[in-house]
């Protein structure tokens, strides 16, 4: 009896065999594109990264980054009024220098929020470039999704992320030296500052003229007089008491001297 052969299912249409590669091969290549998302090469997204990894890293280079703050912004203070402020602190002076004034804590967070927003929109048009290109046919789009390549320095070969964070560092610098010596200037012009009364070490009564305080080291109180219009250093232990007096004590004592030595009045000629 003739038993007619059939085709094995094993064996599909050359047809079919071509869809069903072509098919595999779009699902692959679907997976790994969605596996694979570009990622930034700057060096400054990799630091930012093991930072938030390792928290006490982040807490001690942003207590090292705001002492160095303190020290650069004390150079330029006390340059001002011609006193070399490094010569006279110590080791321990260099580590707590930007803790006497939380402006410069404040100008590190500011200067870091500034950082993320900047780069934000670069961080997102890499991970989503459809949506980012979507955004950019509106008009906040093209503000907010703007080509960060002039911040990428190409003769060094730094991404646009790391410039921006060194732009950013050198502009929070120089804006911290910027600050110190309008404090500087207002402190010469008799604006501000702390006025205080000094009485020297073995001497019972003060000082007869009020004095501005500067600021300390472990070993230093600097004064500035406004009568001599000069500043000093004078170590700790040749000062018994700083008696802070305020403007209003400054003024006081002003009228006060004026009553005791009245200027004398000279008669017209008739």
């Amino acid at each position: 009896m003739n038993v007619t052969e059939q085709d094995s299912p094993a064996n599909p249409a050359p047809e079919s065999a071509e869809a069903l590669i072509a098919a595999e091969i779009a699902i692959s290549g679907r997976a790994g594109a969605t596996a694979t998302k570009p990622e930034s090469t700057a060096w400054a997204v990799h630091v930012w990264r093991r930072l938030l990894r390792e928290p006490s890293l982040l807490v001690t280079l942003a207590y090292l980054f705001v002492s160095f703050i303190g020290l650069w912004s004390n150079y330029f203070f006390y340059r001002g009024f011609d006193l070399p402020i490094l010569e006279y602190m110590q080791a321990s002076d260099y580590l707590v220098a930007g803790l006497r004034d939380p402006a410069y804590a404040l100008l590190l967070v500011s200067s870091l929020a500034l950082v993320l927003v900047i780069i934000w929109p670069e961080t997102y048009r890499r991970r989503q470039p459809e949506r980012a290109e979507a955004y950019r046919r509106r008009w906040w789009g093209r503000v907010v999704f703007a080509n960060l390549r002039g911040w990428s320095w190409k003769g060094v070969g730094l991404a646009p992320e790391t410039g921006v964070v060194l732009a950013v560092f050198w502009g929070m610098v120089w804006a911290s030296a910027a600050y110190v010596a309008n404090k500087a200037q207002t402190i010469r012009e008799g604006e501000a500052g702390n006025i205080v009364r000094v009485t020297l070490a073995g001497d019972v009564s003060p000082q007869p003229r009020a004095a501005r305080l500067l600021g300390s080291t472990s070993a230093f109180v600097m004064l500035w007089w406004p009568e001599e219009r000069v500043a000093e250093a004078i170590p700790i232990e040749s000062i018994a008491r700083l008696q802070s007096i305020g403007r209003k004590g400054a003024h006081a004592e002003a009228r006060g001297d004026a009553a005791s030595n009245p200027v004398p009045v000279t008669p017209l000629a008739r």
